[in-house]
């Protein structure tokens, strides 16, 4: 089997285009047709016969794999989601409990880039700064 391009000068035969699955039956010395973004495999009628129900299988026996695997992905998002907010659930009722030491004073839904804290010069008796991060 040889791998041809769209519009080169081919020898009689069939061809066969493995992205579409069309076929082209030259009867005799030609070109192909198409542009060179096509291409066609110079096969056999009785190559194709083997390999179109090859391809067949193929397609029956991994479609399912497809979508089990979509099926998996789609219910472990929400699956990790729920586990992310029963955990910090967790952390807040654990919070109130033991006291607020638990926490670590630590809110990740509520982060502030504050940037850091401005110390002014030469005056002595300064008013601290209050800042709670």
């Amino acid at each position: 089997m040889s791998l041809y391009k769209g519009g080169s000068f081919v020898e009689k035969g069939l061809y066969w285009s493995p992205v579409d699955g069309e076929q082209v039956n030259m009867l005799q010395d030609g070109i192909l047709k198409g542009d060179e973004g096509r291409s066609y495999m110079k096969i056999s009628p009785a190559g194709l016969l083997l390999i179109a129900p090859l391809f067949g299988m193929m397609y029956v026996m991994f479609l399912p794999l497809f979508g089990i695997g979509v099926f998996i992905v789609s219910w472990l998002v929400i699956i990790i989601s729920v586990a992310g907010k029963l955990s910090m659930t967790g952390i807040q009722v654990c919070g109130r409990f033991i006291g607020r030491s638990a926490r670590f004073n630590w809110r990740p839904f509520n982060m502030h880039f504050t940037g850091a804290v401005k110390r002014q010069k030469g005056n002595v008796n300064r008013k601290k700064n209050n800042r709670h991060i």
